[in-house]
């Protein structure tokens, strides 16, 4: 497994702590973002870590924005049984801003875990991504699947989900080439060696992030996302007991969401259609 970290830097401070050559500049000439593409094993990640960790002390950001990602050998992806969706195709406005209803008190007061969609998602027709088969809104709670993985899905008999029709944002009619993901399986305890916090240099030490409830185990997953064995059904698709992100201040879209696992059937199935909008990693089984 090879763990990568895509980093973006403000160009005048790139410029001040690191060397001409790493990374890139982003923008026309003088830009003023630099993209820093390492592995994690790169002692140039450590180094990014240092600094970014003394921003912070003085209320400043080093690092503007990041994500991690994980690439393997055929043999191991072979071998493995569980995978973590990762949802990369996004788009907005989310199914809050466009009439979908949600029942706040019905969850928990200090994270909103467990609060209920009250009727269908509702979403901008001209919003919608093309050439994906999975999506997700800005909320990451609501997420997507065309219809023809949904028919492909149904076709092979895979287990643990269910689809609703998606209504246009007036309510009038449904948008015929998308359904509503809704999870069916139980949901699966997320292992302790898995770690969670704001940034890959910043763990949450304070609990910022985590629900007390242990409703939400944090900001952002940073490790590979391990699954407990013993609690996984079988299903083709599951989510985790335990959530990420957090809940708007004063409402808005953002919400808690869980974490979504399709086992090697499913891997399988979305290689043959060749299923675009999202990435798998491997979710180790404990």
């Amino acid at each position: 497994m090879r763990e990568i970290a895509d980093f973006r830097i403000a160009e005048r401070h790139a410029r001040s702590f690191l060397d001409p050559e790493d990374g890139q500049v982003l923008g026309p000439l003088g830009g003023d973002t630099r993209k820093l593409v390492l592995e994690t094993h790169d002692i140039r990640y450590a180094k990014v870590g240092r600094i970014h960790r003394e921003f912070r002390k003085q209320g400043r950001f080093f690092v503007l924005g990041w994500s991690l990602r994980r690439t393997y050998t055929k043999k191991e992806l072979e071998a493995a049984e569980l995978f973590q969706l990762c949802v990369r195709a996004a788009f907005e406005p989310s199914g809050d801003e466009c009439g979908t209803e949600y029942d706040d008190s019905a969850g928990c007061p200090r994270c909103c875990f467990g609060a209920r969609q009250l009727n269908e998602l509702r979403l901008d027709p001209g919003s919608l991504p093309r050439g994906k088969d999975i999506a997700r809104t800005i909320a990451y709670s609501e997420i997507i699947v065309s219809s023809r993985l949904v028919e492909a899905l149904r076709a092979q008999g895979l287990t643990g989900a269910r689809f609703h029709p998606v209504l246009r944002k007036s309510g009038r009619g449904a948008i015929e080439d998308w359904y509503q993901l809704e999870v069916t399986s139980r949901p699966v305890g997320v292992a302790p060696v898995t770690r969670f916090g704001i940034d890959p240099f910043d763990p949450d030490e304070q609990g910022e992030y985590r629900c007390p409830r242990g409703h939400v185990a944090g900001l952002s997953v940073l490790s590979e996302l391990s699954v407990v064995r013993e609690d996984w059904d079988g299903s083709d698709l599951c989510a985790t007991k335990q959530w990420v992100g957090y809940r708007s201040r004063n409402g808005g879209a953002f919400r808690p969401y869980p974490l979504l696992l399709v086992s090697q059937k499913l891997r399988r199935l979305l290689g043959g259609l060749k299923a675009k909008g999202f990435e798998l990693e491997i979710a180790p089984l404990t």
